[in-house]
């Protein structure tokens, strides 16, 4: 009987032991989420998606230097055309992607040659 109640008190210092590491782990992965939410937030600033033939977002702001990657999601193909013609990522079928690399700050312009009423920007800083 001694033995049963000896074990049974080692078990719940276990248990009750257990549920405090979850809460110090708990504060450990918020704390990770909060990072990587950080760090998608300011990445997804890069990259654009092609989908229900709008470009998402329609404007980016990226430092001077950063790679703009345009993938497309649609069924159909698009491209990401400059208006002043500095770059253009030729034709994206479904699942493909381009980057480009903007170097100067300005404000560029573009859209879809095969579909000209998709428009956005690219502000380069």
């Amino acid at each position: 009987m001694r033995t049963t109640i000896a074990c049974a008190g080692v078990v719940a210092a276990i248990a009750f032991a257990g549920c405090g590491g979850g809460d110090s782990s708990s504060t450990t992965s918020s704390e990770s989420t909060s990072t990587a939410a950080a760090a998608t937030s300011a990445a997804s600033t890069d990259k654009i998606e092609i989908s229900d033939y709008k470009f998402v977002p329609a404007t980016v702001t990226v430092k001077a230097g950063t790679e703009v990657t345009w993938t497309n999601s649609d069924d159909t193909a698009h491209t990401a055309t400059a208006g002043d013609s500095s770059f253009d990522t030729g034709d994206l079928d479904k699942g493909d992607s381009k980057s480009i690399t903007f170097d100067q700050p300005g404000t560029f312009a573009y859209y879809c040659r095969f579909h000209p009423f998709m428009k956005a920007t690219v502000e380069v800083q």
